[in-house]
């Protein structure tokens, strides 16, 4: 497939329905197109292709689904060398690039590498929706591939490991009166002062993992009271967003948010995504570097490949999108970009230096 056909293929895949929880259309289109393929489905989510024991296996990863559209992009176009439409960078465009690739037959008959696509649904959603969890329990083989590319906007940088993501609900207690009378109350706001101090003073924390410096930040999202505005509040409800680096697992990254808490409210844990490390010394992550000659950073957010990771799968973080375009307004990707990457991938994909299965 040509970079214009790429290009095609990604307004088609922009006109398709696919909001999160609506991949239905989607998922029976993919069906279609790969009827002649090994497919398994799960949900929404596809597999295609076969196993293969004798070579090392690659796995091209996208998901289907996209936030919901605006005004601006709910009509999929190409203008002024741009690609234009909802999930056109997030991440429309990278799962374009990984079908184009699989399609190739060429290019998968004289591959040092077995190829499968997984399509999957639910990334946007809440973190227990995301259908990739599932696809990895139903297709255990997938647990033995060598490479997971996850075409995630990356402006083409070639992005290692992740972030762990937790989220908290933090409650601070006080003691109601009426607003007339506050003496006769503890209002909870006034005792929360300190510990929002205490976060709004936290510096972000720089940690090296295989010479790629992730930053841990610790944020209050959301602040909420649940009384009247003539009530002095008797509680003060905190979400608190953390994101720790690959150095630690959910569980000490719970424990590092409650001694930041430090017993000034009761925490409770609402969700928590585990991180990635960056596998830099992977032989096909090694090798991806080489082919894509691209620059090298760590993942500043949660993604994907730390599902991969945690069943033993090596895996990153590449694709043509835009990270300042997701979700955007008028979302859109560069047709460059998109050229850009389909040769990279495709000079990987082709290399000769990869080493058969013992």
């Amino acid at each position: 497939m040509s970079p214009s056909e790429t290009l095609d293929l990604l307004v088609d895949l922009l006109a398709l329905p696919c909001v999160t929880g609506e991949e239905g259309p989607i998922a029976d289109w993919l069906a279609a197109r790969y009827a002649a393929e090994a497919v398994q489905r799960v949900g929404h989510s596809l597999v295609v292709g076969e196993h293969d024991p004798e070579r090392p296996s690659v796995l091209l990863v996208g998901h289907t689904d996209v936030v919901p559209p605006t005004e601006e992009d709910r009509v999929p176009r190409r203008v002024d060398g741009r690609v234009v439409g909802r999930g056109a960078s997030d991440m429309k465009s990278g799962l374009a690039v990984a079908m184009a690739c699989f399609e190739d037959a060429a290019l998968r008959a004289e591959s040092p590498y077995a190829l499968r696509l997984v399509a999957y649904a639910g990334e946007e959603g809440p973190h227990d929706g995301n259908e990739l969890g599932d696809v990895l329990a139903a297709c255990g083989e997938l647990a033995e591939a060598d490479l997971a590319i996850v075409l995630e906007p990356t402006d083409l940088e070639v992005q290692l490991g992740c972030l762990g993501a937790l989220n908290a609900h933090v409650t601070v207690a006080g003691r109601a009166a009426h607003a007339a009378r506050p003496w006769q109350g503890d209002s909870a706001v006034s005792r929360a002062l300190p510990l929002l101090g205490d976060l709004a003073d936290l510096e972000p924390l720089d940690v090296d993992v295989d010479g790629l410096r992730y930053r841990e930040v610790l944020s209050a999202t959301q602040v909420w009271t649940d009384n009247a505005r003539n009530v002095i509040p008797p509680t003060l409800n905190l979400n608190l967003n953390y994101r720790f680096s690959p150095c630690r697992s959910v569980d000490e990254a719970i424990a590092h948010l409650t001694s930041i808490v430090d017993g000034r409210g009761q925490v409770r844990i609402v969700d928590a995504a585990p991180s990635a490390l960056p596998h830099r010394s992977a032989p096909l992550v090694e090798r991806f570097v080489a082919a894509a000659e691209a620059p090298v950073a760590p993942k500043q957010a949660w993604t994907d490949v730390a599902r991969f990771t945690s069943v033993g799968v090596p895996a990153l973080n590449y694709g043509p999108g835009l990270t300042a375009q997701a979700h955007q307004a008028g979302e859109w990707v560069p047709e460059g970009n998109v050229a850009e990457a389909l040769a990279v991938l495709r000079a990987f994909l082709a290399g000769a230096t990869a080493s058969p299965r013992p």
